[in-house]
């Protein structure tokens, strides 16, 4: 079995008479914004592939994409918390990837500094390819 990985969605190459659950995050943790990010006003998005092992718990998180170099170990410090439910496979847990997006906007107190002078500034991921 070979996992293909698409924007936000699993897909694994399986036999038919494979039973394979889609798994759900049940733990989400949100990135915490670096002082130094917040003074400047930086904003970002970013695509990370997430490698979950069969108990559900993060193994790696790789950046595909990234809106802002200065946000990136925020990013990977969260996704590295968020837990899944088991991915079965004909009732066996198996490991799975995933690939999400996380952007990280400015809290509302700090939104008149987005887009000043050496902040990082909002760009939109790139769209997945349609098939």
């Amino acid at each position: 079995m070979r996992p293909t990985v698409a924007f936000g969605i699993i897909a694994l190459i399986v036999p038919l008479v494979s039973a394979f659950t889609i798994p759900r995050k049940i733990k989400d943790v949100k990135p915490v914004y670096p002082p130094e990010s917040l003074q400047l006003g930086d904003e970002g998005a970013f695509i990370i592939e997430v490698s979950v092992d069969a108990s559900g718990t993060v193994q790696q998180a790789t950046i595909l994409w990234s809106g802002c170099q200065r946000l990136e170990k925020a990013v990977l410090a969260a996704v590295g918390q968020w837990r899944y439910e088991q991915s079965l496979q004909n009732g066996k847990p198996t490991p799975f990837k995933v690939v999400s997006n996380v952007p990280l906007r400015l809290p509302p107190q700090f939104q008149s500094r987005a887009g000043q002078s050496g902040a990082c500034k909002w760009k939109e991921p790139p769209k997945p390819l349609a098939d």
